[in-house]
């Protein structure tokens, strides 16, 4: 069990473009409220000492109660911008947790493992790949902060992580396209 002392950032990406959606992709209504802010209310559900929204420079989003909103003028670079531009905007965190605002299932379940992680720790994907919700120790921050295009956290070869599956695998859906939005409406 990690330090209580142990304070962490939430920086939730939100600056894609949502091309292959349409455009409009985390403002698009689901469940009654905007894709977005399902990952939202899950980050909120941990405790953490900041809470960053990280947009596009023409974003629709509007920030809610709780987070401070960022803005990544050059997010149509790739996702490795965005995460840069909240881990540089992040003020006092020992360690940051990463999330996507198009994966509106992920647990207060799965975020609280990450919470008892050592140091790196993915989540664990059902074709064994790596990727978010993650969370990084202060210590990797500056790698973090040169991350640019589309390469994402897993590019820098950060040697020995921890991976979380999460309790079920229907928490890894995201949001791509308009079909995806729709399966996930009427499966769940």
């Amino acid at each position: 069990m990690p330090s209580p002392e142990l304070k962490t950032g939430v920086v939730l990406l939100a600056a894609g473009q949502g091309k292959r959606f349409g455009g409009g992709k985390l403002t698009a209504d689901f469940r009654g409220r905007p894709l977005w802010e399902w990952a939202a209310q899950s980050a909120e559900s941990i405790d953490s000492s900041e809470r960053l929204l990280v947009v596009g420079s023409k974003s629709p989003i509007k920030s809610r109660e709780g987070w401070r909103q960022i803005e990544n003028p050059v997010a149509e670079r790739g996702m490795g911008t965005s995460i840069a531009a909240g881990v540089r905007a992040l003020t006092d965190c020992d360690r940051v947790m990463i999330m996507l605002a198009d994966m509106p299932l992920v647990s207060r379940t799965h975020l609280d493992r990450f919470l008892e992680a050592q140091g790196v720790a993915f989540t664990l994907y059902p074709d064994g790949s790596a990727g978010c919700p993650a969370i990084f120790p202060r210590s990797v921050f500056p790698l973090l902060e040169t991350l640019n295009g589309d390469r994402g956290a897993r590019s820098l070869g950060l040697g020995d992580v921890e991976l979380f599956a999460p309790p079920h695998e229907r928490q890894l859906a995201d949001v791509d396209e308009v079909c995806d939005l729709q399966r996930l409406m009427s499966a769940y």
